[in-house]
């Protein structure tokens, strides 16, 4: 995953948006504004092709689900979370995967969505990188390492052990998931990939 985490920090150096003191980083204005990505709210996007997000075939755009386009400024806390996530994803195969499709996988949304079903026998691994990729722009390592770096004079004197507390560990991700606008879940999966609090 190094050369993901490579291309996320030469982002970062070329857009303000994307620095680490940023956070949460504002994921959508860096599509729309940075990228020059409209927003487009599409009726069941979810239901009809399973995402709540699509790259425009052309790479101009960005499909919503319409229920979660609606959610951008007023959602719950929780679903702006996924929802940065999701975008944050969708960017990664923006900058990572745009060499991949042919001209022919353009013709339409649909004919698109059924091509990125199988990345020509790559999904596992694309998705894989696009998920490395959301992760690391949304939590960034120095940030993340810092606000463990605060918790532990916290915790260690009454739980000397407790890098072995799954329970302490979750609480820990609840905890400081906020901060970065993501849900707990990915800041679990950060502290497993960044060597910081690895899952015993």
């Amino acid at each position: 995953m190094e050369h993901i985490w490579t291309e996320v920090e030469d982002l970062r150096k070329q857009y303000q948006v994307l620095r680490e003191d940023r956070i949460p980083i504002d994921i959508f204005s860096f599509a729309e504004i940075d990228l020059a990505l409209d927003p487009i709210p599409f009726d069941d996007l979810a239901a009809k092709y399973r995402v709540e997000a699509a790259l425009k075939a052309d790479f101009t755009g960005i499909y919503l689900d319409t229920e979660q386009y609606n959610l951008m400024e007023r959602g719950p806390e929780w679903k702006l979370a996924r929802l940065r996530f999701t975008v944050a994803h969708e960017l990664a195969h923006f900058f990572l995967h745009r060499h991949i499709p042919q001209p022919q996988d353009f013709a339409s949304l649909p004919a698109f969505a059924t091509w990125t079903e199988t990345y020509r026998g790559r999904k596992y691994s694309i998705e894989q990188e696009a998920n490395e990729f959301a992760g690391r722009l949304l939590v960034p390592k120095s940030r993340l390492q810092g606000a463990f770096d605060e918790f532990c004079p916290q915790i260690r004197e009454p739980l000397p052990n407790f890098m072995k507390s799954g329970q302490v560990r979750d609480s820990f991700a609840e905890r400081v998931a906020p901060r970065f606008g993501v849900n707990a879940q990915v800041i679990g999966v950060r502290l497993d990939r960044e060597g910081i609090w690895p899952a015993s």
